[in-house]
């Protein structure tokens, strides 16, 4: 539990961004959030490919990572970063705010809850309760932000994509399905 909650306070350390993006607009924020992109992609490669780097790395790190991560998969925070890039290039600025908020907060709730009172087991080490807790955390964000039928969508995608085990780091998945979902039904459906 420890560990989670020490992953899950970097996880929150990135309220910053969708907070920030209320503020400013899309140009200025792709521009932020495109220079943490690039330091992100530069620690990937040199963690690989500078030997004195990736210790360096793991020394620091080693507790915030993920068994898989620790192995030489991309980390999450990596995931984290691309897929803020994504949703503000590519969702207008209120979906992509709420699917973000959808990653940071909604996936916090689940890992949270579910590590402390998880009981029935859906999926592998995913419980109910942890996703009981993702979707209600993404209703309460969507429903300030979007109309109630995108909004309730939109929470019940995020949670779908957050439960089950999909090969891609839900970093990525659940903020870019979750976005692209609701994107459409902005632009197709008439409410």
């Amino acid at each position: 539990m420890i560990k989670e909650l020490l992953r899950k306070s970097t996880h929150i350390a990135g309220l910053i961004i969708p907070i920030i993006y209320i503020f400013i607009n899309k140009d200025v924020m792709l521009s932020i959030v495109a220079v943490f992109a690039g330091i992100a992609l530069v620690v990937e490669l040199l963690k690989w490919i500078y030997r004195p780097f990736r210790a360096l790395f793991f020394r620091f790190l080693k507790p915030l990572l993920r068994s898989h991560e620790r192995k030489g998969a991309i980390t999450g925070a990596t995931y984290f970063i691309f897929s803020v890039l994504l949703c503000i290039y590519i969702f207008e600025k209120n979906v992509a705010i709420v699917c973000i908020f959808f990653m940071i907060l909604g996936d916090t709730a689940a890992a949270l809850v579910g590590t402390r009172w998880g009981r029935i087991k859906l999926i592998g080490k995913k419980s109910l309760e942890g996703s009981a807790a993702c979707f209600l955390t993404c209703v309460v964000i969507a429903l300030f932000w979007l109309n109630p039928i995108i909004g309730l969508t939109g929470a019940f995608v995020a949670t779908v994509v957050e439960l089950l085990p999909l090969k891609i780091d839900d970093n990525f998945t659940v903020p870019l399905i979750s976005g692209t979902v609701m994107q459409l039904m902005i632009k197709y459906l008439v409410f």
